[in-house]
């Protein structure tokens, strides 16, 4: 009897130390490696750069079984989800060709080359910018594939062709992804997935064929861990608002930082609908080391740093990029789901990030350029533009900014995003380990007025993505109320979204142009939206201003 006892009691103790392990294990922190960046660094020639690969193929340490209770996802279960999607529900007819048609859709892009970039070799059927990696236990024996979006997501762009026409195969690191749309690929991936935990049966089965290399420790993850977690998160939300975020991320070219961040920082409910509409266009990366404050309003700012000032190129070329590493880690929060304790773990892998981008430059604009009256369009942008977009230098070949003012104010453009930076969220944000060491965060109420390094490539135009062309900027009485975009050509008179007026005052694409992703209509008239405001500034320009204007912006 006394022997039992000793038996039971030591495999009591064994009971207990090892679920005591595995709690353990399921709270430690133990990033899955991007699979795209741990083939770079096997691979990689010597002198290769790795912030472009980390741009390219990083995750930032934001894949883990914490996010993905925020911004990490199964990557199987949705691929198969959106393969079941297009088929009809068929599990011996799916395909990955039918899940990269589903994310190329959505903007995401496929490149065969990265230009500059040899060595970064993209997937062929895993978008650029969306990280996919393995996250392990041992204790419990957990394995499930899961992805999240990376920075390429949004800073990767494709090339375009001498006569304006999109070149999907190549990408540009540091252009925006003016394609990307995330709204439609949340709203879709979730109405997939909801249909096909209908059928778990089929799901799993479509899964094996989708996946013929899925182990048996990953299918038991999934069949007992990941699938009835969804189950539970889908049913909260089914009964509350019935889609995946409890707010917009705009059109095509469009992100919503700001309210994910709030949600991040449980200032917005994950299941009630969050108003406002407070998204932002992503900007081209060229010259962002010329900023003093970070976010398209400066929210953001280094601790003991005047939040507004000039910052010469002396200046910007010496930058503690350290120091800019630390406010953009926070960055993390909102766009990966990394929670704010965890967020500076990603400082040293941005530092090389923003190393490589304070020297990368724009891609040459691809159509002609009359140098004559850009030299002339030079002098128009001296005076008109270059107090609150910076002066840059003589040479056309091309220009290079010298002086920046950083420049913030009220222009009349749409208030929505800068309103949406409240004081609540600052109080939140000064709460965090961010706020308290590195980062200032301010409700500053104004728009920060940004380089133009690169924004012929970054249509559409404003804080909120409201203006097709440059020409419409520069015309405030010709700025359409709606207009497609999404997959665009490039316009190379007009500069930006090339199209026409139909019949209806829609700026529409040509009829015989088949985008490389579904274009989305932008209305102006809905909330967030308005295309009014920088008419004040440029109204004094004559018809031969804004010609020679545009010629020289071509340049940048």
């Amino acid at each position: 009897m006394k022997q039992r006892t000793k038996v039971l009691s030591g495999l009591a103790a064994i009971a207990s130390i090892t679920i005591a392990i595995g709690v353990w294990q399921l709270h430690a922190v133990k990033p899955a490696p991007s699979q795209l960046y741990q083939s770079w660094l096997e691979n990689a020639p010597r002198g290769a750069d790795r912030g472009a690969a980390l741009l390219a193929f990083g995750n930032f340490g934001a894949l883990d079984l914490d996010t993905l209770e925020t911004g990490a996802f199964p990557w199987t279960i949705v691929a198969t989800a959106l393969a079941l999607r297009a088929n009809g529900g068929d599990p011996d007819q799916v395909g990955m060709g039918a899940v990269v048609a589903a994310f190329k859709s959505y903007g995401f892009v496929f490149p065969k080359t990265i230009a500059g970039h040899p060595d970064l070799k993209p997937s062929a059927v895993i978008p650029l910018g969306l990280s996919v990696g393995v996250i392990e236990r041992s204790v419990p024996p957990i394995r499930v594939t899961a992805m999240t979006l990376g920075c390429a997501a949004c800073h990767a762009g494709v090339a375009y062709r001498s006569d304006g026409a999109p070149d999907p195969d190549v990408a540009v690191l540091g252009r925006p992804n003016t394609a990307i749309d995330l709204e439609a690929f949340a709203q879709d991936s979730y109405a997939a997935v909801k249909h096909a935990l209908k059928n778990e049966r089929v799901l799993m089965r479509a899964m094996q064929r989708l996946f013929p290399d899925l182990t048996l420790r990953e299918r038991w993850t999934l069949e007992w861990v990941v699938v009835p977690s969804l189950r539970t998160r889908l049913a909260e939300l089914v009964v509350t608002m019935d889609r995946p975020l409890p707010f917009s991320n705009g059109a095509p070219g469009l992100t919503n930082g700001v309210a994910a961040l709030k949600m991040q920082l449980g200032l917005a409910s994950k299941h009630h609908y969050l108003d406002g509409a407070g998204f932002v266009s992503i900007p081209d990366l060229a010259d962002r080391n010329f900023r003093s404050a970070l976010l398209a309003d400066g929210a953001y700012a280094q601790k003991g740093s005047q939040r507004f000032r000039p910052v010469s190129m002396t200046e910007a070329a010496t930058r503690d990029v350290e120091a800019m590493a630390g406010i953009a880690s926070f960055f993390m929060v909102p766009t990966m789901g990394l929670t704010p304790s965890r967020a500076a773990s990603a400082i040293p892998d941005l530092v090389p990030v923003l190393a490589y981008l304070a020297s990368a430059r724009p891609l040459t604009f691809p159509g002609p350029v009359d140098l004559d009256r850009a030299r002339s369009g030079g002098a128009v942008y001296a005076r008109a533009c270059a107090a609150c977009h910076g002066s840059y230098g003589a040479s056309l070949n091309p220009p290079k900014l010298i002086a920046f003012p950083n420049w913030a104010g009220d222009v009349g453009t749409d208030r929505a995003r800068v309103d949406a930076f409240d004081a609540p969220l600052k109080a939140a944000v000064d709460q965090t380990d961010h706020g308290r060491s590195i980062l200032d965060a301010a409700v500053t109420g104004v728009i920060a007025a940004p380089p133009l390094s690169g924004v012929w490539s970054s249509a559409p135009y404003l804080t909120n993505g409201s203006i097709p062309t440059l020409r419409h900027l520069l015309e405030p009485a010709t700025r359409p109320q709606r207009f497609m975009t999404g997959g665009h050509r490039l316009d190379l008179s007009r500069v930006g979204i090339a199209g026409d007026l139909a019949a209806d005052g829609t700026w529409t694409y040509a009829s015989d142009y088949r985008a490389y992703s579904k274009p989305v209509v932008t209305d102006t008239r809905n909330p967030g939206y308005s295309n009014r405001g920088h008419d004040r500034q440029v109204q004094g320009l004559s018809d031969q201003d804004r010609t020679d204007l545009l010629e020289y912006l071509k340049l940048l």
